[in-house]
């Protein structure tokens, strides 16, 4: 799954645990030989937990309860309709219609997984090398594809008035409130105008370093 590694790679700058998601894929390739089954319901995991981490970064409203309750197919199909409200390049309706394809390897994995559900030996339906490696290939594919649509979003981060203290310097001092911090109060009272101020004072700083 050399694609997904390599774009992993590239987001471990901004995402530092995102790497955690190296530890499904190498279970999927020392598995997808000799425990095609194995290996198939990794492929499952990695797409559910990838989509899981789209959503939670570009979703402020994220509840990780209600996304832990869905099923396979809805969380991903959410996922993804989420990420194109920040990136419409992506091809969204291809990409559900994706989504509906590897819907079967959520049944496939309830069907013949070993982990998620413990089954008696021996089993009455085994994958074969060359149906993992097809599934691997098109996981692999996918989350390539998906994970370059996402880098190219800014993640939704929680404003925080410790974030800029710069702009609350500057807002202070162009607003002298005394013992009272300007800034603080309008972040904690205001925090539309607050973010917008900003907005506006980082857009000025970057027109002054293009000058």
């Amino acid at each position: 799954m050399r694609q997904t590694k390599d774009i992993l790679e590239q987001l471990e700058s901004e995402y530092s645990n995102i790497d955690y998601y190296n530890i499904i894929i190498d279970k999927i390739e020392n598995n997808v030989n000799d425990n095609p089954d194995i290996a198939i319901e990794s492929c499952k995991a990695l797409l559910e937990g990838i989509s899981k981490f789209i959503w939670n970064q570009v979703d402020s409203t994220y509840d990780s309860a209600i996304a832990d309750k869905m099923d396979f197919h809805p969380l991903v199909r959410k996922s993804m309709n989420k990420l194109a409200e920040f990136n419409e390049d992506i091809e969204i309706d291809f990409v559900n219609k994706i989504n509906k394809l590897i819907v079967s390897i959520g049944e496939l994995r309830n069907r013949r997984g070993d982990i998620s559900h413990g089954k008696l030996s021996p089993k009455d339906y085994f994958s074969d090398s060359q149906f993992s490696n097809l599934v691997m290939n098109i996981t692999d594919n996918m989350l390539h594809y998906v994970l370059h649509c996402f880098s190219k979003v800014k993640a939704v981060k929680e404003l925080a008035y410790e974030d800029n203290p710069e702009f609350n310097e500057k807002l202070d001092t162009e607003n002298d409130f005394g013992f009272l911090s300007y800034s603080k109060a309008l972040f904690e009272q205001d925090i539309v105008a607050y973010e917008q101020e900003l907005q506006d004072y980082l857009e000025t700083l970057e027109l002054e370093e293009h000058e």
